[in-house]
């Protein structure tokens, strides 16, 4: 057992209060961790731990050495996530959802862009016109155009949409323009339902 590893089994039997019970978690024997860190001691040539048949107790050397061998641990690790960090780059699978007419027109060129960018990356579309349940149905991301309810999920908003009411120069030009909400009543009106329709309009004023 190298050093590094007998300093991990040191440390682990401090912060676990005994032998036994870091042998549990290193998945080692308690004997192997025994003598990890009695190696260790031979090695630095002195004790690090006072041990009896009911307690484990650091000496004033032990105090020291646990404390720097939790720094340098920290270090290493540090050092190995970004050296990994740096020389990798995504893959896998992403599953994303969104409203189908959205998705194919806004979502798509973006998910193709980063394909072109991370190329070990698959994605999988769900362009659907209904909430789906990211827990349940094994989602990634959605992108929702609603206000959502409290959740467990994180959210971020990336964009707002507002809904307009329009028509063609030359439908206009043959029943007029409406002066106010009410005459629209007299007009022919093309409207959505579905999950962001209504079949209720409702306008304020002052462009709210």
């Amino acid at each position: 057992m190298d050093r590094w590893q007998a300093m991990r089994v040191f440390v682990q039997v401090v912060e676990s209060g005994g032998f036994a019970p870091a042998a549990k978690v290193l998945h080692m024997s308690p004997p192997s961790v025994t003598r990890a860190v009695a190696k260790l001691e031979d090695l630095i040539g002195t004790r690090l731990l006072v041990r009896t048949t009911r307690s484990l107790k650091l000496t004033a050397a032990g105090e020291g050495y646990v404390a720097d061998c939790r720094r340098i641990l920290g270090e290493i690790a540090e050092a190995e996530a970004n050296a990994a960090g740096s020389f990798t780059a995504p893959a896998g699978l992403l599953t994303v959802t969104a409203p189908a007419l959205f998705g194919r027109i806004h979502v798509l060129p973006v998910i193709l862009d980063f394909l072109d960018h991370y190329p070990a990356m698959q994605v999988k579309t769900i362009f659907v016109d209904r909430v789906t349940n990211l827990v349940d149905e094994g989602l990634d991301v959605a992108i929702r155009i609603a206000s959502l309810p409290a959740s467990g999920l994180v959210a971020r908003r990336i964009g707002s949409v507002r809904q307009v009411l329009c028509g063609s120069p030359d439908y206009f030009a043959r029943f007029g323009d409406p002066g106010s909400p009410q005459e629209l009543a007299r007009h022919r009106i093309i409207g959505r339902e579905g999950l962001f329709g209504h079949s209720e309009w409702l306008f304020g004023r002052d462009n709210n």
